[in-house]
């Protein structure tokens, strides 16, 4: 029996501080297949702690974000950050009452810095990390027993005098809304590939930002990809069912085939399966379950897999997704149901009277393929 699914929660939403280009969008990839699934990107202390102190506010809902403020469940920080050391910026945080209880999951180098950071009380990671590390690590940070921040553990770092900035800089140079806007400008110049670059930047820091997605679809139109068209909006229709706006996902949902139209979230799973995202793929079907796409859970990741050129590989990764996930119990009875069969072993005649194969070599890999995907496809029915 599957583990009961769990309510529908607010996504992870972590304030990333580095100023090293090179590495942000390794680090904010890291972060998302951690589970972290709305990263905003700073550069500087002076913008990240007026972008905590700022009050919730309304924002257009055809914009499909998640107001800004102070609502961030993690702050990553880099050790180096564009105006100084990352201390200099925690000690500025300690500083602000309503602040200094804020997760922090410090970013660090060298061994010396992981020291330093470690003696402030700080929980630390160091590079180079694995996705299992990184997960424990902001798990910890995240931790109810946490301690806040104290300013008197950096009281020899405090922040630097910054020259006046215009009003652009103020609001940092990375923000998902800037790569958006850098997106759409690539787009009306008729610069793809910038274009491109843009609308990816702000899809590997919010992943349901369905007008990001619609922009990439519309890039493709223009290139001539008609695959890719349906990709992107597949995504920003599946994007628009879980910001609950029903109506305009019913909207974009028109403008693809039946097929995927009529099962949006299952059509997400499959799509984000083939593209490698395991995580991605089962909280798709997850959704597929919960927004009742008809069909138990098993089938779905049992006709998802079979789609797939290594059925019995892409099922081993989505279970140990769903274990990520929090969903053991789900992820035994997948492997239980979907994973522990027996092959058939053909008798002494059918030996025979196949022997022929073995001189065709691509022939005889199909067969066994097509076998391999017949026997776990009546055992998925089974049940």
């Amino acid at each position: 029996m599957y583990a009961p699914l769990p309510a529908a929660v607010k996504p992870a939403r972590v304030l990333f501080l580095s100023c090293g280009e090179s590495t942000v969008r390794t680090d904010i990839k890291a972060l998302r297949s951690a589970g972290m699934k709305e990263c905003i990107h700073l550069a500087d202390a002076p913008s990240a702690i007026a972008f905590l102190r700022a009050p919730e506010a309304p924002v257009k809902r055809s914009m499909g974000s998640r107001p800004p403020g102070n609502a961030v469940d993690l702050v990553v920080c880099d050790e180096n950050l564009r105006d100084g050391p990352a201390v200099a910026f925690l000690y500025a945080l300690a500083q602000e009452r309503d602040l200094r209880s804020t997760p922090v999951l410090a970013l660090a180098g060298t061994a010396a810095s992981a020291r330093e950071l470690r003696a402030a009380g700080l929980h630390v990671l160091e590079r180079p990390y694995s996705l299992a590390a990184l997960e424990g690590a902001a798990r910890k940070a995240m931790s109810p027993s946490r301690q806040p921040l104290r300013s008197e553990d950096f009281a020899k770092h405090k922040l630097p005098a910054q020259p006046k900035k215009s009003a652009r800089q103020k609001r940092g140079l990375f923000t998902i809304s800037d790569w958006y806007d850098k997106g759409i400008a690539h787009l009306k110049a008729g610069e793809l590939p910038d274009a491109e670059h843009a609308f990816m930047r702000v899809l590997d820091g919010q992943e349901d930002h369905p007008e990001a997605a619609l922009g990439l679809a519309r890039l493709h139109h223009i290139a001539g990809d008609g695959q890719r068209v349906r990709r992107y909006l597949l995504r920003a229709a599946v994007s628009c069912l879980r910001q609950g706006d029903a109506e305009r996902a019913k909207s974009i949902a028109l403008r693809l085939p039946e097929r995927i139209s009529k099962n949006l979230y299952s059509s997400e799973g499959i799509a984000c399966l083939e593209e490698g995202r395991s995580k991605a793929a089962a909280a798709a079907f997850l959704d597929a379950v919960r927004e009742g796409d008809g069909k138990p859970l098993h089938q779905l990741v049992a006709r998802a897999c079979l789609q797939a050129s290594r059925p019995e590989e892409s099922m081993a990764s989505l279970c140990s997704a769903f274990e990520q996930m929090g969903h053991t119990v789900t992820a035994t009875a997948l492997r239980r149901r979907l994973l522990l069969y027996t092959p058939v072993t053909p008798s002494a005649g059918e030996l025979s009277s196949s022997s022929w194969l073995d001189s065709f070599p691509r022939v005889k890999e199909v067969v066994t393929v097509a076998s391999h995907t017949a026997q776990v496809w009546k055992q998925a029915r089974a049940y």
